[in-house]
């Protein structure tokens, strides 16, 4: 009896330490992809914010926008979001609206005040500039990233933190890019470094995430500087002020609510 108590024992004790030793299961390139768009660090499912990007010529001279954004989720993770540009005076009042889609193309509207009407940027202008910065239509949507192949490079530290090292390939024919590589933090998902390839295999920008904040249990990237590395300028976006919400009424990201005065 004794021995087999004692055998009960070091048997129970055996499986204790193999279950707490054990390792919760490493997570695909495909998944750490999907964590990125729940995590949304760039505030397009659920906030409002106020925000500024200030482009840099080679030459040094600069050009500064400041506008406001609120965006939403409709259908985790994807977003609907609305921004409206109240600087410099010849882009005040100009508001550009998108709505991301799982399957088709994303909606682009973009709102001219001089002509009092909408007009919708079409897929085929995804690689456009949006609004003279160094970030396309194309980097705004993440619809290549979203819907991509990945797999992992390894893992990687930017700075201090801890990264997992991916590459995505874009599944979609019209995609901008033919590859994104990213280095996503493991304690929260959020990507510090982008570096975006054409169809070529020349990389063509890098993103990096220069800021985040944590704001009512979400992170944020409150700065960022995207990089043209052909040309070498730059677009610097930081956010200023972060309201997260998740009540923002549905029909605020409408073409009507988009020329309503």
């Amino acid at each position: 009896m004794k021995t087999s108590f004692a055998l009960s024992f070091v048997v129970a004790a055996a499986v204790t330490v193999s279950v707490a030793g054990a390792q919760a299961p490493e997570l695909t390139a495909s998944q750490i992809v999907a964590k990125v768009a729940e995590s949304d660090p760039w505030g397009m499912g659920g906030a409002e914010v106020n925000a500024k990007a200030v482009v840099t010529e080679t030459s040094g001279k600069t050009r500064s926008l400041a506008f406001e954004g609120k965006s939403r989720k409709y259908a985790p993770p994807l977003g609907k979001s609305v921004i409206t540009f109240s600087a410099p005076a010849d882009v005040a009042g100009m508001k550009f609206l998108q709505v991301q889609n799982s399957g088709a193309d994303d909606e682009r509207f973009l709102y001219t005040p001089e002509l009092k009407r909408s007009r919708r940027i079409a897929g085929s202008n995804r690689a456009d500039s949006f609004m003279g910065t160094d970030f396309s239509y194309a980097d705004l949507d993440g619809r290549d990233l979203r819907q991509s192949d990945a797999v992992k490079k390894g893992d990687e530290k930017v700075g201090k933190f801890e990264c997992y090292h991916l590459m995505a390939t874009p599944k979609n024919s019209d995609a901008v890019y033919g590859k994104i590589e990213l280095w996503v933090r493991k304690d929260n998902y959020v990507p510090l470094k982008y570096v975006m390839y054409n169809k070529g295999g020349s990389p063509v920008k890098t993103l990096l995430s220069r800021e985040i904040q944590k704001h009512a249990g979400r992170w944020f990237i409150t700065g960022s500087k995207m990089t043209d590395n052909k040309t070498g300028r730059t677009t610097d976006l930081s956010l200023d002020k972060i309201n997260r919400r998740e009540d923002i009424p549905m029909d605020n990201f409408s073409v009507r609510a988009l020329e309503k005065q």
